[in-house]
């Protein structure tokens, strides 16, 4: 009688192996990018001209421009830090640490 159910040994993808799909994406996308590379003008270029008032890009080309601008330029995110630096007493000054001694320097206590 055969198995049933359960997974099946050999069957399914193997390790490693790409789809047939991201295979076609990749060359699309590097075909792309290479007529990208052989165009006079990137989306925001075309935008900047357009911008300072160059009537030679029509608005098909400037829709276009707009719909490609951010899958070529990628848009730039605001990242916050939130860094502390601490030293090691071994490496302050006299003068910082006599501001700490007296808590010039140092930070005052329940501040928010």
């Amino acid at each position: 009688m055969a198995q049933r159910g359960g997974a099946r040994p050999g069957a399914g993808r193997k390790k490693g192996g790409v789809s047939e799909f991201k295979v076609v994406g990749r060359k699309v996308s590097s075909r792309v990018a290479g007529k990208l590379a052989d165009a006079r003008s990137t989306p925001l270029e075309i935008m900047a001209r357009v911008m300072a008032g160059d009537t030679s890009v029509t608005e098909m080309q400037f829709e276009a421009a707009k719909a490609a601008a951010p899958y070529i330029h990628p848009k730039l995110s605001a990242v916050q830090m939130n860094a502390t630096v601490r030293r090691s007493v071994a490496d302050m000054s006299d003068e910082e640490l006599a501001a700490l001694a007296t808590d010039e320097g140092g930070e005052e206590e329940g501040a928010s």
